[in-house]
């Protein structure tokens, strides 16, 4: 689990560093390598492809750690506070110690509300890849709408959190070295065999923008059925275990501890909406489009 970008912000208004440079993910420069979707996307066509963000499979999370850690908090400090007003009571006024640290509980139980609050926000953050009018369009976790030139973005994987690679594209300013913004793609990987082979979703995105939906097209296992709906418990368990390999996978147990967590937030957040001028610029082709899937398609 990796929550850098939702949590802790990407270092941005900075140069690129030697790092991010040497690893950059040229949009020209065809990798031979294995090809993978990560069950990542959702609707794919001829014009356009639109994937989740990196935080989708991970959500549900924070949000159980924040349903057992806030009333945990909570009863502790009424707890904390009710035996200091008894012992000062009794003539122990060096209760007034605990009787004034037993806020920083709830405190904490504020803080740990803020950051669920930032998981209970939209389902999902989707990104739109237009191969036609050659822009990236990615759905930002305030509801605004970021839209930058393909060919202006700076691809790369750059080190996150517990040994983690995040791969991420940064936008830059116009003197094609400041760092403006940057957003993830659902690639994060562990270590450097990760790293490496995380770089088949890179090439399965870059093939689409470069050589078309044919060239990807065979890959495709399935899409998510989150367009226009939220997802359900039941294709919750179906996309693990696709993951995973099987449902016999004994590290299915560790997703399913957080699947409290991840109802809720999903029944709680908001289904994204591109706005009209967006929809306008990312038309499907009238008629038949042989390579238009999407979740209605799964089989």
């Amino acid at each position: 689990m990796e929550f850098t970008g939702q949590f802790t912000p990407y270092s941005i208004n900075r140069p690129l560093s030697d790092d991010e440079r040497d690893r950059q993910l040229k949009q020209s420069k065809k990798i031979e390598t294995e090809l993978y979707h990560q069950l990542s996307i959702i609707e794919i066509n001829s014009n356009w492809l639109e994937v989740v963000d990196k935080y989708f499979f991970d959500k549900g999370a924070l949000t159980l750690a924040g349903l057992i850690f806030i009333p945990a908090g909570v009863l502790m400090t009424i707890f904390s506070m009710a035996i200091g007003i008894v012992n000062i009571y009794k003539g122990d006024f060096g209760a007034f110690i605990a009787l004034l640290v037993s806020p920083l509980g709830m405190a904490i139980c504020y803080l740990i509300w803020r950051w669920t609050r930032k998981e209970i926000n939209y389902t999902h953050y989707p990104i739109r890849f237009n191969r036609k009018t050659r822009m990236v369009h990615v759905f930002r976790q305030d509801g605004t709408v970021l839209s930058v030139k393909w060919d202006k973005v700076f691809f790369t994987q750059i080190p996150v959190t517990y040994g983690m690679w995040d791969m991420v594209g940064h936008v830059l300013d116009e003197d094609g070295v400041t760092v403006r913004e940057t957003f993830g793609l659902p690639a994060c990987a562990m270590g450097s065999w990760g790293r490496e082979r995380a770089k088949g979703y890179w090439e399965f995105i870059r093939r689409y923008m470069e050589e078309g939906p044919a060239s990807v097209s065979d890959v495709i296992s399935g899409c998510l059925p989150i367009k226009d709906k939220k997802e359900t418990l039941a294709f919750s368990f179906e996309r693990i275990a696709a993951s995973l390999g099987s449902y016999l996978n004994p590290f299915i147990l560790f997703y399913y501890i957080f699947y409290p967590g991840r109802m809720i937030a999903m029944h709680f957040s908001k289904i994204p909406q591109w706005p009209a001028e967006i929809e306008a610029q990312c038309p499907r082709l009238d008629g038949h489009d042989p390579f238009f899937r999407d979740a209605s398609m799964n089989a």
